[in-house]
């Protein structure tokens, strides 16, 4: 006998401890039961999807194709950075810069006449194939800006493949492998994230200690 929508079903998961653990911390939080925290985020994520799709096609038919694909992409990197940095790009010159790199190499991306997919992907990936590194060096510019752009551009990669205009992280590292600078590229191509993510604890941090919030100033969204 077919089940009705309506009907409520019984499903057998399984997922790390880790996992477990932040559910049943986000549960307490938001005053649910693990079951219904689990629930909430699986409609969330649907809700989330369907309303990229209606913004896509929105904005394909007020601009048409290429132009309507170009903003939202524009505005899902810019989206996927504020969320990361937990600032505006307005209020922020971190994320700001973030945003402007960004901006260039999205536009770069659907400007550029791509030979080969997986690789163009792979030297936004990982910056050494590109030799953007090497330039930072040289020119002085300094470790901040590099390190700026390496975040930006997983944005701008997840965009790209949200989008279906990317490939996937396997096929990119499947055609990054050729190329003789991979290992190392992929290894600092972590460091960055984690030192990225060790240095925005840092911050946190240090703005707690030396700026507290007031009861009035809130907690965010």
């Amino acid at each position: 006998m077919a089940r009705k929508l309506s009907d409520t079903v019984q499903l057998k998961l399984r997922f790390s401890e880790a996992l477990r653990r932040r559910l049943e911390r986000e549960a307490r939080r938001q005053e649910h039961s693990l079951n219904g925290e689990i629930i909430n985020r699986l409609e969330q994520s649907f809700r989330k999807s369907e309303d990229a799709d209606l913004l896509g096609s929105t904005l394909r038919a007020l601009f048409g194709g290429a132009t309507g694909d170009l903003l939202r992409a524009i505005a899902t990197a810019i989206w996927l950075i504020e969320k990361r940095t937990g600032k505006k790009w307005h209020e922020d010159r971190e994320t700001a810069l973030q945003v402007s790199h960004a901006i260039d190499e999205i536009i770069a991306w659907f400007t550029r006449q791509k030979r080969d997919p997986a690789m163009d992907a792979a030297r936004l990936k990982y910056t050494e194939l590109s030799g953007e590194s090497e330039y930072w060096v040289k020119t002085g510019a300094g470790f901040e800006i590099h390190h700026a752009n390496v975040v930006a551009n997983t944005a701008v990669l997840e965009t790209l493949q949200k989008m279906g205009m990317a490939p996937s992280d396997a096929e990119i590292d499947e055609a990054a492998r050729a190329d003789p600078k991979y290992l190392e590229a992929k290894e600092r191509f972590a460091k960055y994230l984690a030192d990225w993510e060790q240095e925005k604890g840092w911050r946190a941090d240090e703005r707690k200690t030396v700026y507290p919030k007031t009861k009035d100033e809130g907690e965010g969204p």
